[in-house]
C-alpha cells in the first residue's frame, strides 16, 4: 500500500539529524584536533609566558579532565634564551579560585631559584597580576649548582620534595614553602599593606600606602650557600664567593618596612672555601673555613650587633694579608710572624677565632684554651689577638685595592659598607679613620704580591 510522504517532514528530519547529530560531531573532532594542535600548544605557551614574565615552552599537551591539563617537556628560559627552569612534567588544575601545579622532579639552580623568589615577590605584591591562591607540589628536588655537578644525594629515608602554598585572606597575602615530608624547615613570607596613617608614624612624609613584609625562616638541613643566597636575593659581589660546597643552616626573623629589613638570625655558614672566596681579593690565603653565628641582629639595613666564632684548617697565607690583617684590624704579631726566609707565601696550621661587633667596633678573642692566639704556623703564634676594638669600616679596608686604603673603592668594600654598622663612638670617626691613640698604623703595601700560581 502507497504512504504518503511529506516533502517539507523529510528535510525537517534531514535538518534534525545534522543538527543534533553531525553538527556536533564535526564539532567534537574540531575540538580534538585543535587540542593536539600545534596552535593549541602555543596559545598555552603565550598564557605561561604572559604570567611568568618569561618564554615558555611546551612539548605535549594532555587533557586529563574538564579543568586539568597535563604539561609534558616544559622549558622555561629567559629573554637571552639560557635556561631558567626544565621539567619532565607538569600537571596543572585549575578552578576559579586555585591553581595547583604538580611535577615530578625539579632541578633547581641558583639562577632558578632567583627566578622563582623574583615569581614569589610578584604575587606578594601583585594582586591584581596574580588573583587565584596557588599551590605547588615537588616530590622529587635537588640541587645543581652549574651543569658539570652533580646534585647531592637526599638523606636516606626522606625524600627531597617541598609543599609551596600561597595564599590571600582579608587582603593580606602570603606564601608558606616547606619540606615534604613536613619537617622544621620551613620559610613564610606574609605580605601586609599598612594605612597611610600608621606609616607615617614609621617614617615622616609618607603619603601612600607602604608594603609591610614578615618573614620567618628555618633551615635545619644544611643547603647549599649559593641556593641560599639566590633565595635571599644577596647581590654577587666578585671575590666573596663561599665556594661551592659551602653549606648554611639557621633561623631568622625579620621585618621589611619603610626603612629597610630589620631583625635577627642564627645559623651556620660551614665549609667555606678560603681560596675562592678571596680568589679576586687583593690578598689571598687558602684552607676551609666554618662560622657559627650565634647571634646577629640588624635594623633599617645595616647590622646592629653581631656575635660569631670563626674557624679555619690547615692553608697558606700571603704575608701581605698578615700585614694587612695586623694593621688594619690590629691584630698582634706573634714570634712566626714574619719567615727568616722572608717567603710571601705562609702556611699556617689553624685559625680561631671569636668576632663581635657592636656600638664599640669589631672585637676579635682567640678562644680560652688557645692563650690569645688566632692562628698558628707550626706550632707557634702567627697572630694573636687585638689589645682593643677597631672600628668596624676597617673590615671594608681588606678588600680596598692598594693606594686606596682610607678611602675603600671596590665592589666589595662598597656592600660591606653599606650595612656595616656606623662607628661614631670610643674614639672612632664616622668616616672610618682611626682616632690617633690606641690603632695601629697601616703597613705600608711594598711587598711583592704573591702571584695565583704560588697558592
Amino acid at each position: 500500500m502507497f504512504i504518503e510522504q511529506s516533502a517539507e517532514r523529510i528535510r525537517l528530519v534531514r535538518a534534525l539529524f545534522v543538527l543534533a547529530g553531525l553538527l556536533p560531531c564535526a564539532a567534537l573532532v574540531t575540538f580534538a584536533v585543535w587540542w593536539n594542535s600545534a596552535r593549541h600548544v602555543t596559545a598555552i605557551e603565550r598564557e605561561c609566558a604572559v604570567a611568568l614574565g618569561m618564554p615558555v615552552e611546551i612539548g605535549r599537551i594532555e587533557h586529563l579532565r574538564p579543568g586539568a591539563l597535563r604539561l609534558e617537556g616544559v622549558t622555561v628560559r629567559a629573554d637571552t634564551g639560557e635556561l631558567i627552569l626544565q621539567m619532565p612534567t607538569v600537571d596543572v588544575e585549575s578552578s576559579a579560585t586555585e591553581i595547583r601545579l604538580a611535577t615530578g622532579r625539579l632541578e633547581c639552580t641558583p639562577r632558578a631559584v632567583a627566578f622563582l623568589t623574583q615569581q614569589a615577590g610578584g604575587w606578594l605584591g601583585q594582586p591584581e597580576r596574580f588573583s587565584k591562591a596557588l599551590v605547588i607540589d615537588v616530590s622529587e628536588l635537588a640541587w645543581r649548582l652549574d651543569d658539570s655537578m652533580q646534585p647531592p644525594s637526599p638523606p636516606a629515608g626522606r625524600s627531597a620534595g617541598i609543599h609551596a602554598e600561597c595564599v590571600s585572606v582579608a587582603g593580606v597575602r602570603a606564601v608558606r614553602v616547606r619540606r615534604e615530608p613536613q619537617t622544621t624547615d620551613e620559610i613564610r613570607v606574609q605580605s601586609t599593606i599598612v594605612a597611610a596613617a600608621d606609616a607615617a608614624n614609621a617614617a615622616a612624609g609618607l603619603a601612600t600606602n607602604a608594603r609591610r613584609l614578615d618573614v620567618q625562616g628555618v633551615i635545619d638541613e644544611p643547603l647549599p650557600a649559593a641556593i641560599v643566597a639566590a633565595l635571599a636575593q644577596l647581590p654577587v659581589t666578585a671575590g666573596l664567593t663561599p665556594g661551592s660546597e659551602a653549606l648554611v643552616r639557621g633561623r631568622i626573623t625579620a621585618v621589611f618596612g619603610t626603612g629597610g629589613w630589620s631583625g635577627d638570625c642564627a645559623g651556620a655558614l660551614e665549609r667555606i672555601d678560603l681560596a675562592t672566596c678571596t680568589a679576586n681579593a687583593t690578598q689571598r690565603l687558602t684552607g676551609e673555613a666554618d662560622v657559627t653565628i650565634s647571634s646577629l641582629r640588624f635594623d633599617r639595613g645595616r647590622l646592629v650587633d653581631c656575635d660569631a666564632n670563626c674557624s679555619a684548617t690547615a692553608g697558606r697565607v700571603s704575608q701581605a694579608f698578615l700585614n694587612a690583617i695586623a694593621g688594619v684590624l690590629g691584630c698582634r704579631a706573634g714570634p712566626a710572624f714574619r719567615s727568616l726566609a722572608s717567603d710571601q707565601i705562609r702556611s699556617y696550621d689553624d685559625l680561631a677565632c671569636r668576632i663581635r661587633i657592636d656600638g664599640r667596633g669589631l672585637t676579635i678573642r682567640a678562644p680560652g684554651d688557645r692563650a690569645g692566639v688566632v692562628m698558628r704556623s707550626q706550632g707557634l703564634a702567627l697572630l694573636e689577638e687585638p689589645a682593643e676594638p677597631v672600628p668596624t669600616e676597617r673590615l671594608a679596608w681588606l678588600f680596598s685595592p692598594p693606594g686606596r686604603v682610607p678611602v675603600p673603592a671596590s665592589d666589595e668594600s662598597a656592600w660591606l659598607l653599606s650595612w656595616l654598622p656606623i662607628s661614631g663612638q670610643n674614639g672612632t670617626s664616622s668616616g672610618g679613620l682611626p682616632s690617633a691613640a690606641g690603632v695601629r698604623p697601616l703597613p705600608p703595601r711594598a711587598e711583592r704580591p704573591a702571584s695565583r700560581e704560588e697558592f
